[in-house]
C-alpha cells in the first residue's frame, strides 16, 4: 500500500508554512515541506520533520479521567461531561459566573475559541477567557492598537524578498523561527540585505548580522529612543512627508532629546558609536522590515518597546509599502487567529472590545442575547486568574491545550493557585504534563491531523488544517468537548453543531466588514489549497497581501501615532544579593513545555538537558567550570543547570532554556519558570520572562 499526500499547515510555530502529509492504512508516516507553499516552499524545520513520531509517543490520553481520592481513574465521557458541567453550574449559583475561568492554548484553533467565548462571554456571563497568546503577543497587539489603531499585522512574508534592510530584536530567528531565518541569510546572500540585530547574546541570527547591537536586556525603549534621536539630529526625517500619515512628530522631537546616544549607551551597555552607526543604517535603507518576537515582548515595559520601534519605521517612511513595516512573529501557530476571534478577557469575536458599548451590542445581536448577559469589563488575564485562585475569587479553571504549571512565571505560586481549584479541568492530548498531574478532570483531546479547523498565520493567511486520521481510542475533538459541555449546561439549542465547519461559517459572520473580513473563506475554498490573506470580503476576492497601503489607518485623524514612551527600569533590578540577570528562550529541538517534543527521543536527544548560559568572566568570579551543575535562585525559587561558559552572552547575565519541566523526568528542579517574575506590562498583562534578578551558587557535586 502507497501512501497518501494530503496538504496541511504546521501546527507548531506562527509561520504558517504548508505541509504535505504521508497517510498509509490510518497513521501519519511522513511529513515533507509544500513545494510552491509562499511561506516555505519544501523548507521545513526539525519540529515539523519528526512530527510522525508525536502519534505513537507514549502518555496519548484515550479516556477521560477523574481524580476520587488522591488517584486519577478513567471514566466515561457521560460521567466526565456531567461532572464538570454541574460543578461549574452549583459554582456559578453560589459564587457568580465571574468564579470560573478557561484558559486554553495558542495552537487552539479559531472554531474552538470561538464556541469559548460564546459560552462564557455570551451565555455565562463572565469575560475570564484566556489563551497562551497572553504570554507571546498580547504586547504586539496592544502596540499596534496604540500605533496604527488596530492587532492587525500590516506587512507579508514576501516583504523579506523586497527589503534592504532587517532590524530583528527579542527572538533568534534561526533557531525559533528557522524557515524565516532561511530567507533573511538568503536576502542577505542574494540582495546584500543589511541586518541589525539586538540581543544580550551573540545568537545563531547576530553572527549573520552587519550590525550586532548587544544591550542589556530590557533596555530596549531606551535603545530605540536613542536611534529616533539620530535619525532627527542627522536629517534622517523628512517632517513635511511624516505629517501627513503620522500624528505627533513635533511632540517626539522634543521629546527625544533627553535620549542621545551617548545617554543610551550608559543604559544599555551598548557603545555610542554602534548606536549611532545602527540610526545611519536605518536612514539610509530603501526598505527596512522590522522583526520581534515574544522575547520582545516578555517585558513590562513591552507595549512601549513595540510603539518605540514602530516609530523608526513610521519616521523614516518605512511602513505600508512592499519590503518595509513591521513583521510581528508569533509564537504558535493559531496566535493571531486566536487574538482575532477574542481569546483574550479584553476581546470579543472580531477584532472586538468588551470596553466598547457598540461592540458588544453588535455582538449580542449577533448571539441573540441581551446585551446585559455581555459584562462591559474586562475579565482576568491569566496571572490575575491564578490570583484570583489564591483568594477564591476563581473556583472553577477550565485549562485547554497547554499547560500553565509549566509556562507561567514563578511555578510554586502557579502551582499553589492551581491546587486551590474547587475543579480544574485539563483538556489535553498527553498525561502526564505538569499541569494533568494536579487536574480533577482529564478530558482527553484529538490532536493535529485527527480534528479540522483553521489557523492564521503571522501574515494574516488563513488555513485549513484537516483531519486526516481518527483519534486514539475516545478521544475528541476540543470544539466537540466544548459543544457537549457547553449542551449538558443547558445550552442544547444555542451550541446545536455538529461540525467545525458549521462553527466556522456562524464565526465569520462577525468578521464582515471588519479588518479580519472571512465572508470570501469557506472550507472548501481553503481545502487542499494554499491558504489566503485576510481581509478577504467575497469569494472572488484573492486576498490582501498588505494593509493600510494608502497610508490611512484605522484612528479617528486617520494617522498613525509618534509615541514618546519613557524608558522604565524592569520591575525587579539587581541588587548585591541577585547581581546577575537571568533571560531565558527557546532551543531548536523543542517547543514550548514539550509536552510534544519531549516525547520524541529523536529530539530530545538533540537537547536532552537542562544548561546556564555563563559568561567565562562571571563563571571565574564563582570558580565555575563547565559542565559543572550550578544553581539559580531568586526571590521566587532555585533551578540548577548544567554551566555552558560562552562569551556569545554579556557579563552580568545568564540565559536558561524555558522548556523543561518536571513531567518527564525525575528532576523537579530544572524548571526555569521556579524563578522568573509573574510581573507584568500594565497595559498588555503580558508578564516580565525576560527579567529575573539572581544569584549564582557553586554546588559541591556534579
Amino acid at each position: 500500500m502507497s501512501a497518501t499526500w494530503n496538504k496541511t499547515t504546521c501546527p507548531y510555530c506562527g509561520i504558517g508554512c504548508g505541509l504535505m502529509v504521508g497517510v498509509e492504512a490510518g497513521a501519519i508516516i511522513d511529513i515533507a515541506g509544500m513545494k510552491g507553499h509562499p511561506v516555505n516552499n519544501g523548507d521545513i524545520c526539525a519540529l515539523a520533520s519528526n512530527i510522525p513520531l508525536m502519534f505513537s509517543a507514549e502518555g496519548r490520553l484515550t479516556r477521560p479521567m477523574i481524580r476520587r481520592g488522591n488517584k486519577l481513574e478513567t471514566t466515561t465521557w457521560d460521567d466526565a461531561i456531567t461532572n464538570v458541567s454541574s460543578k461549574f453550574k452549583n459554582i456559578i449559583n453560589n459564587y457568580g459566573p465571574g468564579a470560573i475561568a478557561f484558559y486554553g492554548g495558542a495552537s487552539n484553533l479559531t472554531e474552538d475559541y470561538y464556541l469559548i467565548n460564546k459560552l462564557f462571554k455570551g451565555f455565562i456571563g463572565t469575560n475570564n477567557v484566556e489563551c497562551s497568546t497572553r504570554l507571546c503577543m498580547s504586547s504586539t497587539a496592544a502596540g499596534f492598537l496604540s500605533t496604527i489603531g488596530a492587532d492587525a499585522p500590516p506587512t507579508c512574508y514576501d516583504d523579506i524578498e523586497q527589503a534592504d534592510l532587517f532590524y530583528i530584536a527579542g527572538n533568534n530567528m534561526a533557531v525559533s523561527t528557522p524557515i524565516i531565518f532561511h530567507r533573511v541569510r538568503d536576502a542577505k546572500e542574494n540582495n546584500g540585505a543589511k541586518i541589525i540585530v539586538v540581543d544580550p547574546r551573540r545568537t545563531e541570527t547576530a553572527q549573520i548580522a552587519d550590525i550586532h547591537l548587544q544591550i542589556k536586556p530590557g533596555t530596549d525603549v531606551a535603545l530605540n529612543n536613542a536611534l529616533a534621536h539620530v535619525l532627527f539630529r542627522d536629517g534622517f526625517v523628512k517632517k513635511d512627508g511624516v505629517e501627513i500619515y503620522a500624528s505627533g512628530l513635533c511632540d517626539i522631537n522634543q521629546f527625544l532629546l533627553k535620549y542621545p546616544p551617548s545617554a543610551a549607551a550608559v543604559i544599555t551597555g551598548c557603545p555610542e558609536e554602534k548606536i549611532v552607526e545602527a540610526a545611519h543604517a536605518i536612514g539610509h535603507a530603501r526598505a527596512m522590515l522590522t522583526f520581534w518576537f515574544q522575547g520582545y515582548n516578555h517585558s513590562t515595559q513591552a507595549v512601549f518597546k513595540n510603539n518605540t520601534l514602530h516609530n523608526l519605521s513610521i519616521l523614516t517612511g518605512n511602513l505600508c509599502r512592499p519590503g518595509a513595516g513591521p513583521l510581528s512573529i508569533t509564537g504558535e501557530a493559531n496566535t493571531l487567529g486566536n487574538r482575532w476571534v477574542g481569546a483574550l478577557s479584553h476581546l470579543l469575536p472580531g477584532m472586538r472590545q468588551i470596553a466598547n458599548a457598540a461592540h458588544r451590542k453588535e455582538t449580542a445581536d449577533y448571539w441573540g442575547i441581551p446585551v446585559e448577559n455581555i459584562q462591559p469589563t474586562p475579565g482576568r488575564s491569566i496571572i490575575d486568574i491564578i490570583q484570583g485562585l489564591h483568594s477564591g475569587d476563581i473556583r472553577a479553571l477550565w485549562v485547554c491545550n497547554t499547560n500553565p504549571a509549566a509556562s507561567l512565571p514563578n511555578t510554586k505560586w502557579i502551582e499553589e493557585g492551581l491546587s486551590k481549584a474547587e475543579i480544574l479541568v485539563v483538556q489535553d492530548i498527553f498525561h502526564p504534563t505538569e499541569t494533568t498531574m494536579l487536574a480533577d478532570v482529564i478530558l482527553p483531546a484529538a490532536q493535529w491531523s485527527e480534528k479540522t479547523g483553521t489557523f492564521i498565520s503571522s501574515e494574516r493567511r488563513i488555513e485549513l488544517v484537516e483531519k486526516f486520521i481518527e483519534p486514539p481510542g475516545e478521544a475528541k475533538a476540543d470544539y466537540e468537548i466544548i459543544w457537549l459541555i457547553a449542551r449538558a449546561m443547558g445550552y442544547e439549542k444555542e451550541f446545536p453543531y455538529t461540525t467545525s465547519e458549521e462553527v466556522f461559517e456562524e464565526f465569520k459572520g462577525l468578521t464582515s466588514g471588519r479588518i479580519c473580513d472571512m465572508a470570501g473563506i469557506t472550507y472548501e475554498r481553503l481545502r487542499g489549497k494554499i491558504g489566503i490573506q485576510l481581509p478577504c470580503p467575497a469569494i472572488e476576492h484573492p486576498g490582501t497581501p498588505r494593509l493600510f497601503t494608502d497610508m490611512r489607518f484605522p484612528r479617528a485623524d486617520g494617522r498613525a501615532a509618534l509615541l514618546p514612551r519613557e524608558y522604565i527600569e524592569p520591575a525587579e533590578t539587581i541588587s548585591p544579593e541577585y547581581p546577575i540577570i537571568l533571560i531565558t528562550g527557546r532551543l531548536s529541538a523543542h517547543f514550548n513545555t514539550r509536552t510534544r517534543t519531549g516525547r520524541v527521543n529523536r529530539l530530545n536527544n538533540l537537547a536532552p538537558d537542562n544548561f546556564v548560559e555563563i559568561n567565562p568572566e562571571d563563571a571565574k568570579d564563582y570558580n565555575i567550570s563547565g559542565g559543572e551543575i550550578i544553581e539559580i535562585t531568586s526571590l521566587r525559587g532555585s533551578v540548577r543547570g548544567h554551566a555552558l561558559l560562552t562569551d556569545k552572552i554579556i557579563k552580568g547575565t545568564i540565559f536558561i532554556p524555558s522548556h523543561y519541566g518536571k513531567a518527564l523526568t525525575a528532576d523537579e528542579d530544572k524548571q526555569v519558570n521556579l524563578v522568573t517574575n509573574q510581573a507584568y506590562d500594565i497595559h498588555s498583562k503580558q508578564p516580565e520572562f525576560k527579567y529575573s534578578a539572581v544569584k549564582i551558587t557553586k554546588l559541591l557535586w556534579t
